[in-house]
């Protein structure tokens, strides 16, 4: 028998619509309804608290009636974003600003991340001036990175054994304190830097192996290695500065509720500090979500809020904060009586780090692992 005029069309359309709200209801959003949420996140110790996890899920509870999950990873080496990226195994991570553009890498560029919405994240206006839409961060006009916390790649120093502050990188190399400093065992470019400043290299010429290479640098690094007397890896730790003299950190003060910080300090010293701005960045995974996007942008905005930066981040962590109203306070508040006048040195003396050319990058790794192979201690 004959279908009748239209029939065909209707099944069609009835077909069509079955498959519509097939992948609708099988979509991930539609799906994590039934037992929540879950974001993925990759970032560096210490970054979302356990009291940070709390607060934000239970606002976006009684936001949206979502359990909202959490799966995090700390991140141990800087490859681990762009592998964990490129498996899809992560929604956000949070990089150091000169790893976005790094050749290795190109995550503004491989379609590896997303552009932040602004709009969704309204706290970014409140950056510290120098932190807005830099370049590392752009990409075609949009944003990519949202800075969460910086820092240095400091020198800090014991009162009990050294009484009058250090004034310059070179101290690490004074004889009186073979086997009594520690230093970074990983990030064999930063060796590099405070070596090359120590010898009197300005600036900007650290960054680039053609301008600073030679016998000295060679040596420097070579004593830097043989005479540490420990190296710390991932974020430095009390454990690191037992029975030092000396250390290189992350911190830009120490926690002053932890009994172990509190002979140390950090020093300024004159040839500048290197510093890092660790940003905040959104994984392609998130892009047929809209749902769990648009709860990633309200997280972004709430790791910017003066309850997250001062006290989950700058207060536990000893990193300075990246929005300004975050910053008075943290100098007013949780620096050290008298170390604001440091602090503010510690600005001046600033060197934000730069995106290495291969050649460039290559070259201080291969300095740095000629050097640690000298050394027992560094295998």
């Amino acid at each position: 028998m004959e279908s009748l005029p239209g029939s065909n069309r209707r099944t069609k359309f009835i077909f069509a619509l079955i498959i519509l709200v097939g992948a609708f209801l099988f979509s991930p959003d539609v799906r994590a309804h039934a037992t929540g949420i879950t974001l993925r996140l990759l970032v560096w110790d210490g970054y979302v608290s356990p009291i940070t996890r709390e607060r934000f899920s239970a606002a976006i509870k009684s936001k949206y009636n979502i359990d909202l999950n959490f799966e995090i990873t700390n991140a141990s080496d800087p490859d681990d974003f762009f592998d964990t990226l490129r498996m899809g195994e992560a929604d956000i991570i949070s990089p150091a600003h000169n790893l976005a553009k790094d050749s290795r890498y190109n995550l503004t560029t491989n379609g590896l991340t997303l552009p932040i919405d602004l709009s969704a994240v309204p706290n970014y206006h409140k950056l510290l001036p120098h932190l807005h839409k830099q370049s590392w961060a752009m990409e075609k006009g949009k944003v990519y990175g949202v800075p969460v916390a910086h820092g240095i790649y400091g020198l800090a120093y014991n009162t009990e054994l050294i009484k009058t502050e250090p004034t310059s990188w070179e101290i690490l190399w004074d004889p009186r304190y073979r086997g009594r400093y520690t230093v970074h065992h990983d990030y064999y470019e930063l060796n590099i830097y405070i070596s090359a400043l120590a010898l009197g290299y300005d600036k900007d010429q650290i960054f680039h192996y053609d301008r600073i290479k030679g016998p000295a640098l060679e040596q420097k690094i070579d004593q830097l290695a043989a005479n540490a007397g420990v190296f710390w890896k991932g974020f430095d730790r009390p454990e690191h500065y037992r029975e030092m003299a000396l250390a290189t950190t992350w911190r830009i003060s120490f926690p002053q509720n932890n009994d172990s910080f509190k002979k140390w300090r950090i020093a300024v010293p004159k040839e500048g500090t290197t510093w890092w701005i660790d940003t905040i960045m959104i994984s392609r995974t998130l892009e047929n979500r809209p749902l769990a996007l648009k709860i990633a942008h309200e997280f972004i905005n709430y790791l910017l809020t003066p309850e997250v930066q001062l006290l989950s981040i700058s207060r536990t962590l000893g990193t300075c904060p990246v929005t300004v109203s975050a910053l008075d306070t943290y100098m007013k508040t949780l620096l050290p009586p008298g170390d604001a006048p440091k602090f503010a040195r510690l600005f001046k003396g600033l060197i934000p780090w730069e995106t290495l050319a291969t050649r460039d990058r290559n070259a201080f790794k291969l300095l740095w692992n000629e050097a640690l192979a000298k050394t027992e201690k560094g295998k």
